[in-house]
Order: structure tokens, then sequence, then C-alpha cells
């Protein structure tokens, strides 16, 4: 029955099914599909492929049974879900199919386990043509193209996932045992930081105990003896029985702690002193589910499987603790540690899982609690059983190669501590229960493979040269002793204090001449921010290091870190090769909005740009790259090229520029004068407006900052300008009365005339364009500009005309109190001498790019394409194409399109196009298409069409691209990037074979 499910859904071993007969697995697969086949007991799974055609992602679990057994399907389904990894389930008996949801957290109901939230479907396998017509929605298309996640965007929330709740679990556990130990201990007498590193050393140690409490072999035996825990209290037969009796439970640790060795069980200092019987039973209530505390979440405990849940999940959830409060009650929940699927794509490009065995030295310099290192220790693990054609491991090869191989450094003790838990755990997942008990001793890692050290101080980590070094240093703008002690010793150049600037030199000095290099920065610095130290420290990196890959995540900002406003950005480099003038592979993931976006990046053609060395200098580059087009580039450069900044002509015609006053909190100034002054609020601020309305006074004197140096803002005529947009444009009015305004504005004091002309051309579109692709915190870290942006813009002179045109406009808005936006951008447009092309770019990077940003989800930029669409993108991509190739021959294009997620255009050469018919509205023809197009790929090992999602295929007289059924693919710009880039593959086979 399986065989024809798999048959319907069109998933095979060739396109990312693993299951007992496939051959050809990747040592990936192999692996999870061997762990999750003995814990849950599952038949097979299908695994996403990327781009490259490789399975990487789970995404369903297929189990047969025999009959239907209510109890049996409730227990694969719960299991499922603490695995945490595939969101779908596929139960099959012989008549019917069942679907769970995997994201949805069990319950029980009278004692069982109620599986009926979770139940997405069942379908009626007997009735074969309404099954097949059921289970199109779960197509392989549907899966790769991601058109399955956006029709069901509703129905799988993350926030049920295993991680999530396991993560709130311990965030309730931790508040109410450090709450309780609190209210009996003043903070004199226990300092926050030994209460937490006392509950810290509680909590992972009971996490650990259940893990091997639950770990069972095929024949039910246990890590521990029959009848260990009775030994330490009577009639004890669990690890929560233990709970009841202080001596008891601290016996038990003692024991284990000499038992394994290591550093897995060891007591805080204190510990037995601090902790009191009543905080073991609120323990045990919180283990059983017992609790009143929270009930609805805590009451999932007794459904967690600590066998089952994944290790580097336990590990990585462990960063939580580091950035929770001591009352934490009313903080916001959400990603607080290092995603999964963050920490395997940057692995991915070090140390991927394919390849042979070779013992190398991989270093975390600023480790945490191991997320990182908990993985590199897997990959090693997977590659000497690969190289080694192993089905097990011995304890003694797992130790060899930690010891060998793992290393890390932080200043925080507590983080080295949990580090170390983390990858002695993840040992455990290698082995027989009985043999864990029986032989395994866990290395002692703190001090030989792990340091409680600041990277930059000497040590004997920093003894070493290390093959891979990979990790996420420390974002804030402030250095360490040692680091600043490091930096000035050495002359290097850091900018704004940034201490991950810091370690990316560090990491160079410890890394072998054959090494490589990855560390995820904060992309602000690393990338945009245009200060001098940080031009000088871009400069100087990139002239000393061998950067090959920059990814840069900063779209990603709110969905891979909920609390962090910081952008992030990958950085892959190595010590400096003098013959390397390979361009920078520099890719910008975009999110689809949809529930991918916390499991994988998808990364499409559009977001790589491959970055020449000899331009990195040009400090517009990076932004441009992530939101344009080399064409955009053009366009940018020669805007710059030609006018002058904004700034100069302010000089020139002794206009006063400044950002708005802060007002004073500690640092204080008075400035009695502007008591009483008119207030410019966001809230009440118009655009256009010269009225003076019902507005707010000054009612205070005290100031932070006040533009001392440039009053003259504050007096009329000034334009105010709103630094952050509303609905795709930029603000500002011309004032002829005095008034004050807030650090959210700009003021310009000049000649009015020349100040409305200003004020119209910031409306304008040609403003949001070069905002949009040059501004380094607006579409990166902040939704605004500041003060050097808007002064970097560059303005034409106007003449006496336009200038009176533009204050023409002006006062119609200001009189009508209605804004034409078109006469702006025509104005606009004419003033900067615009041709219809450039002007085409301008306008479709504003309705795509910002439209997608701000609306999402929901955004045009993702809408399926007009018939109007496509015809633009057919007219401009021939003309383009067909003036390169110097009109030689006849181009047409014709789209394949229906209700499939993907469209496909055939590009025919030397044919007229007789009638037309340049749209096929055919599903069953595109599907048809897919298949051969696909075949075609598959057997030439170069991907997949739908997992490519942006592919071409070049043959005779046809070219075919294949790209999702969405308006942003068929752009005016897309279609100018496809020609170009076309041309460029025709010209480069012509040169190949006529070399």
């Amino acid at each position: 029955m399986l065989e024809k499910i798999y048959k319907m859904l069109d998933i095979n071993c060739d396109n990312g099914l693993a299951d007992s007969m496939n051959k050809k697995m990747t040592m990936y697969q192999q692996q999870f599909f061997k762990m999750v086949k003995e814990k849950i007991g599952i038949d097979a799974i299908y695994f996403l492929r990327d781009a490259e055609g490789i399975p990487k992602i789970p995404l369903v679990y297929f189990a047969a049974i025999d009959n239907y057994n209510q109890k049996k399907i409730a227990e694969l389904y719960r299991l499922a879900w603490n695995l945490g990894e595939a969101p779908l389930l596929f139960v099959v008996t012989p008549e019917q199919l069942l679907i769970y949801n995997n994201y949805v957290a069990p319950q029980r109901v009278n004692g069982d386990i109620d599986d009926q939230d979770a139940l997405i479907e069942m379908i009626d396998l007997a009735n074969t043509l309404e099954a097949q017509r059921q289970l199109l929605k779960y197509h392989r298309l549907n899966f790769e193209t991601g058109e399955y996640w956006r029709n069901n965007e509703y129905r799988f929330d993350v926030k049920n996932r295993v991680d999530t709740t396991l993560m709130n679990n311990l965030r309730v556990m931790r508040r109410e045992l450090i709450h309780n130990i609190r209210k009996r201990i003043s903070i004199k007498e226990l300092s926050d930081e030994q209460l937490f590193s006392i509950v810290h050393a509680l909590l992972g140690r009971s996490i650990l105990i259940k893990y091997l409490e639950e770990r069972k072999d095929t024949e039910g035996n246990t890590v521990f003896p029959i009848g260990y825990f009775s030994k330490f209290k009577r009639p004890a037969s669990k690890y929560v029985d233990v709970l009841d009796d202080k001596e008891a439970t601290y016996s038990l640790f003692r024991e284990l702690s000499e038992h394994f060795h290591g550093d897995m069980f060891p007591l805080e200092d204190r510990e037995y002193e601090i902790i009191r019987q009543e905080d073991l039973i609120e323990l045990k209530n919180f283990i059983s589910g017992e609790t009143d505390m929270e009930s609805k979440q805590m009451a999932l405990w007794p459904l967690y499987s600590f066998n089952v849940i994944p290790i580097q999940l336990i590990s990585s959830i462990y960063e939580l603790f580091f950035h929770l409060k001591v009352d934490d009650k009313n903080s916001k929940v959400g990603t607080y540690y290092t995603p999964y699927h963050l920490v395997s794509m940057l692995m991915d490009e070090v140390l991927p899982w394919e390849g042979m065995y070779k013992d190398m030295k991989i270093l975390d310099p600023s480790c945490g609690s191991g997320i990182f290192l908990v993985e590199a220790y897997r990959r090693m693990v997977g590659k000497w059983m690969y190289t080694n054609d192993a089905k097990t491991i011995s304890n003694e090869q797992l130790v060899k190669i930690m010891q060998n191989c793992i290393f890390g450094v932080d200043l925080n003790g507590e983080a080295i501590r949990i580090a170390s838990f983390s990858l002695s755990l993840v040992m455990c997942d290698y082995l027989e229960p009985r043999s864990i008990w029986e032989t395994l001793e866990f290395p002692r890692l703190l001090g030989y493979n792990l340091f409680v050290n600041d990277f930059f101080d000497r040590g004997k980590f920093d003894e070493l040269r290390y093959d891979i070094i990979i990790g996420n240093p420390p974002w804030e703008s402030k250095l360490t002793e040692k680091a600043e002690k490091y930096i000035l010793e050495n002359k290097l150049i850091i900018g704004d204090k940034q201490i991950a600037q810091a370690f990316s030199w560090k990491a160079g000095e410890v890394c072998k001449d054959t090494g490589t290099i990855c560390l995820l920065m904060p992309s602000k610095g690393f990338l945009f921010n245009r200060s001098e130290k940080n031009l000088l420290y871009r400069k100087e990196f990139f002239d000393k290091y061998d950067i090959s890959i920059i990814i840069n995540y900063s779209v990603f900002r709110k969905i891979l870190f909920e609390h962090a406003s910081g952008p992030a950005a990958a950085v892959v480099y190595s010590i400096k090769s003098e013959n390397n003038r390979d361009p920078i592979f520099y890719c910008t993931p975009k999110p689809t909005f949809t529930l991918e976006d916390h499991r994988r990046f998808m990364i499409e053609p559009s977001d790589i740009n491959k970055i020449p060395r000899d331009v990195v200098d040009n400090s517009l580059i990076w932004k441009i790259a992530m939101w344009g087009t080399p064409r955009d580039l053009e366009l940018i450069n020669k805007l710059t090229t030609k006018y002058k900044p904004l700034e100069e002509m302010l000089i020139e015609k002794e206009m006063s520029f400044a950002e708005g006053f802060i007002k004073g909190t500690t640092k204080k100034k008075e400035f009695k004068e502007y008591f009483g002054w008119p207030l410019i609020t966001t809230k009440k601020f118009k655009p256009f407006n010269n009225v003076m309305q019902q507005q707010d006074k000054v009612n205070f004197t005290k100031f932070y900052r006040c533009t001392e140096k440039n009053k003259e803002v504050f007096r009329g005529p000034h334009l105010i300008f709103k630094q952050s947009p509303k609905n795709g444009r930029f603000l500002s009015t011309v004032l002829r009365y005095d008034a004050l305004f807030g650090n959210s504005f700009i003021g310009i004091h000049g000649e009015e005339n020349i100040l409305k002309y200003i004020s119209i051309i910031l409306y304008s579109k040609v403003f949001v364009y070069y905002s949009l692709m040059t501004s380094r915190r607006w579409l990166v870290e902040r939704d605004e500009l500041n003060v050097g942006e808007l002064l970097s813009f560059p303005l034409p002179e106007p003449s006496t005309e336009e200038v009176g045109y533009a204050n023409k406009i002006y006062e119609e808005i200001e009189g009508n109190n209605q804004i034409d936006e078109k006469k702006i951008d025509d104005f606009s447009y004419s003033v900067y001498k615009l041709k219809s092309y450039e002007i085409e770019f301008i306008e479709n990077a504003v309705s795509y790019v910002y439209d997608y940003f701000y609306i999402k989800g929901k955004s045009k930029a993702l809408s399926v394409p007009s018939f109007e669409t496509l015809k633009e993108y057919k007219e401009v991509f021939e003309k383009i194409l067909q003036n390169s190739l110097g009109g030689s021959d006849n181009i047409s294009c014709c789209f394949f399109k229906g209700t499939a997620p993907l469209v496909v255009l055939e590009i025919s050469f030397g044919n007229q196009q007789t009638n037309n018919e340049f749209i096929i509205d055919s599903t069953e023809k595109v599907n048809d298409k897919l298949k051969v197009l696909d075949a075609m790929l598959i057997s030439e090992e170069s991907g997949c069409v739908a997992v490519k999602r942006n592919v071409r295929i070049y043959q005779k007289n046809k070219i075919y691209v294949i790209k999702p059924n969405q308006s942003r693919y068929w752009s005016y710009s897309a279609a100018c990037k496809d020609a170009d880039e076309i041309y460029a593959d025709i010209m480069a086979t012509w040169r190949k074979n006529n070399e």
C-alpha cells in the first residue's frame, strides 16, 4: 500500500524518499532514517531536496500498520511530534490513510492520547480515483515549490512545535525555582549568577537523567540496571520517585558523577546547601505534569519522550537560560537560541555531511552552549562511520573523535559547562543503552577541549591551529579588556568597538593556512555601516583574507531571532591566496512568509550575485546587490556621478540642516527659550501642510541634545523631514513658523522656494528608489533613514522653471489637501532626465521590493502574474535579447501556465510566431512539460525543476525558463535580468566552442 501512496505523490528514491530499500541515500539520510526508524518505528521519510538535488529536510514520515489501532496510531503521532523534524506524518492502513500535523502538541483525554486535533484528514484508499484526487495537494511538486505551505499557512504553528513548547516549559520551571529560592535567600547571601548556575545545573542534570532513563533498546532494556533507583529510595522505580527525598536525590547525583566521570554530573558550589526538599518536590511536580502552575503547558511533560527529542534540540534550548532575567514572567516568548537550520546551513559550507573522515581540529571561539560544536561532532562521527563502513561505533572511538577534533572557548563558565554537557549527551545517541552504563566514561572536556577564556587572551587553546573555525561571536559594541589590548598591539582596525570584528581578526590568527573560517556577524557593521572606521575595517579585512562566501540574512532578522533587532550575515574566508581572482559568492535569501522560513532558506538565483573583487570597496555594492540587479547598480552610479549630493547644494546655498532634539534624561542641558513653542510630533505630522492647527506645545526645558550649532533648523521657513516612510513614501513639509521637532525628524532652514522643491523630490519614487537601494538602515536594520543618508542623496540643481513648477505642485497639494503622486513622480523623472527603461526600473523596485518587504505574504510580488505582466515580460525580454544578439534570429516566447505552482517559458529561435497566443493556460500541459524537463535535469544530476525554482535548460533551438507562478519572477526587472544572463550564457558557450 505504501508503494501505491508514493506513486500518487510522485515520490521515489531518486527525488528524496529514504527507506530500507534505498541504496543511494546520502550520509545524512542514512543516519537520520536509521535513528527515526529505531526510535519511532516509521517505514520511510520523504526529504525535501536543495537546489543541487541533495535531500536535506525531512518533510513527511510514512508508517504502515497491518490494521487500524487507535492507541498505536496515537503513539506514533506523539513520538513524531517529539522528534520535531518533519511537519507531516502519514499513517497507512490497508483501508485508510491518516495524515497528521506534527506541529500540534498532543493532549491526554481520560488518560489516553487524543490525536484528533492533529489529524488533518482521513482518506479512504478503497476508492483509488477519489484518493488520488484528495492527495493532489500533497503532490511532490507542491512540497518542492512551497505551494503546500502557502495554502496551509494557518494550519502549522511553530509555537506548538516540540522545541518551542519544551523551551517554554523549561522557562516556567526555571522561573519558579529561582523565585522560590530567592524568597528565602537574599542576593547578599547568594548572587544571581550563583543562583542561576545552581538552578541550571539541577534542570540540566534532570533532563540528562530523564534521557538516560527513557533510552531503550529493541528488547526494552534501559540505560540503568533493573531496580537501580530503588537503591537510593525504596520502592522508587523511576527518577521522579527519588525526588521525594533530598538525601536520596543527591546520593543519586553523586553516584552518577562517579560512575560516568567527565563533566556531566558535578554539583555546583553550595548546591546541596541551597536546594531544599520543597524545591525537589516542585521539580517532581513539573516533570510529572502535576503542577497547577500554567497547567495547560506543564501538562505536556508526561507526553515528552526524551529518548526521541533530538539531542541538538536539548543542547540548543539551553541558550535560552542566558537570555532570561530573574523574573521573566512577562517577557515575550520567542527564539533566543541559534536556530538549527541556520547552524546546519553554515556547517554545510565548511563541513558538509558527505566526504571521507580525516582528523581535523574544529574551534568555536565563542561556543555558548555548544550548538555548532554538537553539529560538528555529529558530522565527524558520520564521516568516520561512512569511511569505515561501520553501522556502529565504539565508546573509545567516540571519545577519540571528541578529544581530537572538537574545541570551544567562552568567557562564561556556565556556558562552557553546558557545552560539555551537550557534547557528552550527543555521544549517548550513538550507543546502545546497556553499553552506556557498562562501558561509557564521559571524557573530561573542561580545560582540555573546552576553555573558560577570553578568546583574545593567551591560553592552551591558543597554542593550537585549527582546520575549521565556526561560530556566532558576540555582537556588542563593547570590547573586553583583552580584546582592546589585542587590537591595539596588532594595530588592527574595527568599527564602533564591534567585538565581532575583533573576533574576525583573531580567528584568522589561529586558523591553519589551509583552514576555513565561518563566522555569523552583525551585517550592519560588516556590510553596510559607512563610518570611516567601518570602511577601513572592510578594506583591510578584504585585503588580508580570501573571502569566498557572504550570506546576508538581514531580511530574516525578525524570523531568525525574534527578540534581536540586529540583522546577521555569515562570512566564509581563509588565509589569502595570491592567485584567487574568483568573484565573491554573495547571497541574500528572502523569506517566503510561510512555515518554510522556520525550516530552511529558500535561495533563488535572483538572490545570488557574484561580486568581482575589484569592486568590494564600493560601499553601496552590498545593499544594491541585496535588492537589485546589475542594471540597478548602473542607474545608481549614474545618479551619484551626474548629480551633487543634497548636502553640497545646502552648503552652497548657505542653508542649515540638522536632526531634531533629544529630550533630556540623565544628561541634561537647559534651553528655556523653547518653552511654549509649537512641537511637531510623529503622531500629528502632516506633509505639505503649513497651517498651524491644534498642535502640542513644548512643556519642558531640559534636553540631552538640542542642535546648538544649527538652531536655525527650528526657525521658519524650514523643511521638516520625517525619517521613517509611510505607505512607501517619505513625508516632509515646509513651515513658515518656528517649531521644535525631535530626532525622528530632520530639519533644513533656508529659502522657501528651494525647500518646497526639495520637499517634492523627497516625496517622489526617485528618492524612495535611491534610499531602498543604498540606505544602510532601511530594509536592513531599522525602518528609517539617518541624516547622512538624506544628505548624500543626489539632487539636480534646479532651473528657475523647475523650482516654479515644484512650488506650483506643492501649493496645489496644500490647497486641495490631496497629493497627486503621478504628477510628483513625472516631475521628478523629468528633473533627473531619466530614460523610459530607467523609469521602469524605479517603478518596478518600488512596486515589488517595498511591497514585498512590508506587506510580506500578502504582497502583490507573491501574487499570480496577470496577462499584462506576462505580456510586458515577453516584449521586454524579446527586445533586449534580440538587440543583444544583433537581430540575427527571430525570438519568440510562449508561456505554459495554469494552476500549477510553476510557469514554463519556452523561448524559440528562428521561428516567427504565427498567432497572438503566447500563453498556453493549461495545467495539464504545464505538468507534461515539467515532467520532461525534470527528468532531463535528474538524468544530468543537476537538481530538479521544482527545488531549483528558477531553471534554464538550453537545447539546440529552444531555451526553457522555469520559475514560480509569482509576479516578482515575471516583472520588468526580471525580464531584463533574464535576457542579460541568457545572452551572457550564449556568448560564453560560443567563445568556448570557438577557442
